[in-house]
């Protein structure tokens, strides 16, 4: 049996979208996929292999399939149907978490019902500078989705303080929307500036 219960299994790499502290895209490039059947196939060895759980991740999960005639969601329903006991999600992003996607996700057997939903700020002048693609009041959406399906949910997130031109006013903005959410777990860190981006 292997030292480890869970696995931990990238289905992706690089992103395409452009926040202005990340130098992910600029290491790692665009976002490129692994092909379904592979990773479905490595899944079920390493379920059999005696891992009873299997971690997502990747740089930008959400958009696994992209450009392709896929989805994270068609990928999870093919997981479910492997030997896999478990299966947890790595970071995803708000738009990630549609309706369509939800109401297919509640039928998988499998999937572990936490969720880290990355949040950075909950201030939407910090999003916007940042160019993150969605608003405190999207953030909020993907989350009532969420416990309204799985009520119990475990939702975790990351916030970054002090990013450049960040207020008094839109530090306190972001605690409170913090303070109004059921998170289990933060993950909180000061910004640092990364060469060749625009913060």
């Amino acid at each position: 049996l292997p030292s480890e219960t869970r696995a931990y299994f990238k289905i992706e790499d690089g992103c395409d979208n452009r926040c202005t502290y990340c130098a992910i895209r600029l290491v790692r490039g665009r976002a490129r996929s692994r092909p379904a059947g592979a990773i479905v196939a490595e899944i079920d060895a390493l379920a059999r292999a005696g891992h009873r759980e299997i971690v997502l991740t990747g740089t930008h999960i959400g958009s696994y399939g992209k450009g392709e005639d896929t989805s994270l969601i068609d990928l999870l329903e093919q997981i479910d149907e492997t030997s896999a006991e478990r299966v947890r999600l790595g970071s995803l992003e708000p738009a990630a978490l549609s309706e369509a996607f939800i109401e297919r996700a509640a039928r998988l057997k499998r999937l572990c019902p936490h969720f880290h939903l990355s949040l950075q700020s909950g201030s939407d002048g910090v999003l916007h500078r940042m160019n993150r693609r969605y608003t405190a009041a999207d953030y909020r959406t993907a989350v009532a989705r969420i416990l309204r399906v799985w009520p119990q949910a475990g939702l975790t997130t990351d916030v970054m303080v002090g990013f450049p031109g960040e207020t008094e006013a839109e530090h306190r903005e972001s605690v409170d929307f913090i303070r109004e959410l059921p998170f289990t777990d933060l993950h909180i860190f000061r910004f640092s500036a990364r060469g060749g981006t625009p913060a």
